[in-house]
């Protein structure tokens, strides 16, 4: 069975918002689109820049520095800049709380 950890409360993170959060020595940044969460690693797979210095509009998330952008619903990379998608985390809602999957420290 898998183990799942509190990380915030749903209300933590505005809708059409993001905010990072370290999760077992990993850096995960968690965005609410509309009420539905997505958490990813916050490091862009073009460059390893953090992404929540970058920007978010509608379901595209738009790395800060080379411009590479994702489809915050699948990860997909959107355009040239990259071919890498996003690293996704399981996520789950239960009782106003987000909670992640647990992981391995690196």
């Amino acid at each position: 069975m898998e183990k799942y950890i509190r990380i915030a409360a749903t209300h933590d993170i505005p809708k059409n918002n993001m905010r990072v959060f370290t999760v077992e020595g990993y850096e995960i940044l968690v965005v609410n689109i509309e009420g539905e969460f997505y958490a990813f690693e916050n490091r862009c797979p073009h460059m390893g820049y953090p992404l929540y210095l970058g920007s978010l509009e509608g379901k595209v998330l738009t790395c800060g520095f080379h411009y590479a952008k994702f489809d915050v619903s699948t990860g997909r990379p959107l355009g040239p800049v990259t071919r890498e998608p996003l690293k996704t985390f399981k996520i789950k809602i239960r009782n106003s709380s987000i909670l992640v999957r647990a992981l391995s420290k690196r």
